[in-house]
């Protein structure tokens, strides 16, 4: 989660008789706020009506902002609001556009960037709505279509993230100055009574000191910087990096080592300094509060929310993102073979998952590293089928393809323990369709492998029930899917069925057609492209698969 700026409203002694039009900056900070509030009471229940409330508080803050272009909190608090809404895949189902959003948002904090730009909070969020908008960019198209816009974005989102960890740096160290001065000085005493929520208790005090004032006054109260805010931003600014750095080209070497060195830095000293200072720090970042007042729904069961993992898990996994991104540049440019990609990849990633691989119950940590895991896996497999495709070597080839199946074998292990028995519980119906759809991937992945010339026998043997899986996965992709409320990821999920499904028929030697492929040509043809660009489909395999869907 992002560093938050938190503007409280002041509570009214006496309730308004008539609701008035906005007569000062604080009037509409109070209606746009009161909207959202609106929209939180419906949000669970009610996706529809909450994102009519929001729109109205944006709408308040776009007024608002006409007479008071340059206040800071309006400029602030409406591009926070349309960032969250970008966020959630129910609100973005209705409003039909997530780029067209995002790209909304993007203006909206540039326009908060203009008025304050050394605030770490808008830096941070200004990076997370780059960051989102190249992978949406991705997402949508293939890395040869999306890669170059894909790429200008998060290089900006870097440097972001870059400028927010220096200044959330230098106000921790000067917040640990003056501790050290109050200690010396002998007032430290009052330092150290001080409860971890300060800040709710200042904002208490305060209000309570002035509850007597005018309706419609609004406190700000900024919070401090803790080891775990840096580590949020240590976080983002990998997980940017890690995407940026599989945009460039491996012959772009000297681009590749100039932006690996700032992570490093991160991955190597800052993520470790801050993890260390953790448990000794003065100020604890408070716990998330939940949404003010009663949730409405009309007939609507929520969904699962799944706990967040810690800001120090966080960090540890997108360290160790970064680190797989930087050993796949290194076997893409021929520094190393498959077999050490592999071994180097196990051995980034076992601290995260090895603990815990007996238990159960996962913990929120636990899930995002063996998802993290699951992907590097994944990646390993597409770019060892890359570079060996053009293998005139039988025996080498072989040899890579060993490495890939031994990888997809383990990913799609890794995957069947996330989604089976008690550990999919806690799971979220969209975090489950996303593995739903790793799990066809793979098996679809390795269904591929199983066609090649120089496959062993035993995967040849296996190749049915490879690709007859691939199809019940990406179905039961397409039914969280449908659960979660996202019909972009079941659209694909669908079209990812129908491929699997025409393969299956290929494979078995019938040329039957069934009749849902029809008219389905557009959405297979872009699922396709990002298969065939994966490795999961073959190029000779995806000869004649749009055609049965025309």
């Amino acid at each position: 989660m992002p560093p938050k700026r938190k503007d409280f409203l002041k509570p009214n002694p006496k309730a308004k008789a008539k609701a008035q039009d906005p007569q000062s900056e604080n009037d509409y900070l109070e209606a746009a706020d009161e909207f959202e509030q609106a929209a939180g009471k419906w949000r669970a229940g009610d996706a529809a009506k909450a994102t009519r409330f929001f729109n109205r508080a944006i709408d308040m803050y776009n007024a608002g902002l006409q007479r008071y272009p340059n206040s800071f909190d309006l400029a602030y608090n409406k591009a926070n609001l349309e960032y969250n809404m970008s966020e959630d895949s129910r609100i973005v189902a209705i409003l039909g556009n997530r780029m067209n959003l995002l790209e909304e948002t993007l203006r909206s904090h540039r326009t908060a960037t203009a008025l304050n730009a050394d605030n770490t909070d808008v830096l941070f969020n200004t990076g997370q709505v780059l960051t989102s908008l190249a992978e949406a960019l991705l997402e949508g198209g293939t890395q040869q279509t999306a890669g170059v816009p894909a790429r200008t974005l998060l290089e900006e989102a870097v440097d972001i993230f870059t400028k927010c960890l220096t200044n959330q740096q230098n106000e921790y160290e000067q917040i640990q100055r003056e501790i050290a001065q109050a200690k010396l000085s002998q007032d430290y005493q009052e330092v150290e009574q001080r409860p971890a929520d300060e800040a709710a208790r200042q904002e208490s005090m305060e209000t309570s000191s002035t509850s007597s004032e005018a309706p419609g006054e609004w406190a700000t109260v900024i919070e401090p910087i803790t080891p775990e805010t840096i580590l949020e931003t240590c976080t983002a600014q990998l997980g940017a990096l890690a995407t940026l750095i599989s945009l460039y080209d491996p012959s772009d070497l000297a681009g590749i080592e100039q932006r690996a060195q700032g992570g490093l830095e991160t991955a190597d000293t800052k993520i470790p300094t801050m993890i260390s200072l953790l448990q000794d720090s003065p100020f604890k970042k408070p716990p998330e509060e939940p949404a003010p007042g009663p949730t409405l729904s009309i007939g609507y069961s929520s969904a699962v929310q799944e706990p967040e993992p810690s800001p120090k898990d966080d960090a540890l996994i997108a360290a160790a993102n970064f680190r797989a991104s930087i050993i796949e540049v290194t076997y893409r440019s021929g520094s190393a073979n498959a077999a050490q990609y592999a071994e180097q990849i196990e051995q980034i990633f076992a601290p995260l998952v090895h603990s815990s691989s007996s238990s159960t119950h996962l913990e929120p940590g636990t899930v995002d590293a063996r998802s993290a895991y699951s992907d590097a896996l994944f990646d390993l497999a597409s770019a060892v089928a890359e570079k060996s495709q053009n293998s005139a070597n039988s025996l080498a080839l072989l040899a890579d393809m060993e490495v890939q199946w031994t990888a997809l074998t383990q990913a799609q292990t890794i995957l069947t323990q996330l989604s089976s028995g008690s550990a999919a519980t806690s799971l979220s119906p969209l975090r489950l369709a996303n593995i739903f759809l790793a799990r066809g991937d793979t098996d679809l992945f390795r269904f591929r492998i199983s066609l090649l010339d120089v496959a062993k026998p035993a995967w040849v043997k296996s190749k049915m029930v490879l690709v007859s899986n691939a199809g019940v996965f990406y179905r039961g992709a397409r039914t969280y899917a449908e659960q979660a409320g996202v019909p972009e990821t079941r659209k694909a999920a669908d079209a990812k069925a129908i491929v699997a499904e025409i393969l299956k028929e290929a494979a078995g030697g019938s040329d039957m057609r069934k009749p849902h492929w029809k008219g389905r040509g557009e959405d297979v043809m872009r699922v396709l492209e990002q298969m065939l660009e994966e490795g999961i489909v073959g190029k000779e395999n995806a000869e004649g698969v749009a055609s049965y869907a025309v």
